[in-house]
């Protein structure tokens, strides 16, 4: 009797939508997962070609998936066949991938060990161009009532109002509360004008007995914590 030689499939020869059925997601590169959200494709470029155009756009420090949340709209749309929709699916899935990220960390968040505060807000900050700073507000077991942002400022410079801080505190009624901001450079070593600033923060704060328990500047996957560096005391 004889049995029929049944030819195992070319994966390699698979489109992206028929890959991930055949294997699932974790085997596909990332263009192939970015084709299949682009889904369609020109007369002359298919959807794959098309998602290798898009990761060639990524512009600044980091290239390919990540250098994509540098982009916006318009710089999407330069590709020729990505239109308005496609680009706005692009942007809600670096959104989500984002969000996803934040959700994960912030299971692991605690105000008192500030390794757990720079990973939740490095992927917050993470793709900002320019400074930004965030007053985390929490209460009398450090646990988190909010937080919101003080200044978005230029590419190597914010403002933050004492004023504001304890108003905003008092309106929250914080017992305590934190500094965070990231350096666009990537580099998170505070500048003389941080020093200074945290320390002229600390001392008033210190007299509206409204602790402020750390500073906290992020980079690119890195971060100084004013408290564990011994800069705030």
């Amino acid at each position: 009797m004889n049995q029929t030689n049944q030819k195992e499939p070319c994966y390699e020869e698979m489109k992206p939508y028929e890959k991930f059925m055949a294997k699932g997601p974790e085997y596909l590169s990332e263009e192939e997962l970015l084709a299949i959200i682009i889904r369609t494709g020109t007369r002359t470029v298919d959807a794959l070609q098309l998602a290798k155009q898009v990761l060639a756009l990524s512009k600044g420090r980091e290239k390919g998936l990540l250098g994509l949340q540098h982009l916006s709209v318009g710089d999407l749309c330069k590709v020729n066949g990505i239109g308005q929709v496609k680009a706005v699916k692009i942007k809600c899935l670096i959104e989500l991938s984002r969000r996803l990220a934040m959700a994960d960390t912030r299971e692991r968040l605690q105000f008192t060990k500030p390794e757990t505060v720079a990973d939740y807000y490095m992927e917050r900050l993470r793709g900002k161009e320019t400074e930004e700073v965030i007053l985390v507000m929490t209460d009398n077991k450090n646990r988190l009532i909010c937080d919101r942002t003080l200044s978005k400022g230029t590419v190597n410079c914010s403002l933050v109002s004492p004023r504001e801080i304890f108003l905003m505190a008092m309106e929250y009624h914080a017992v305590h509360i934190l500094l965070i901001h990231n350096h666009p450079s990537g580099d998170a070593s505070p500048s003389r004008q941080d020093i200074e600033i945290t320390k002229h923060l600390a001392q008033l704060c210190g007299m509206m007995q409204l602790p402020l328990t750390d500073h906290i500047i992020v980079g690119d996957n890195c971060y100084v914590s004013f408290r564990e560096s011994g800069l705030l005391k």
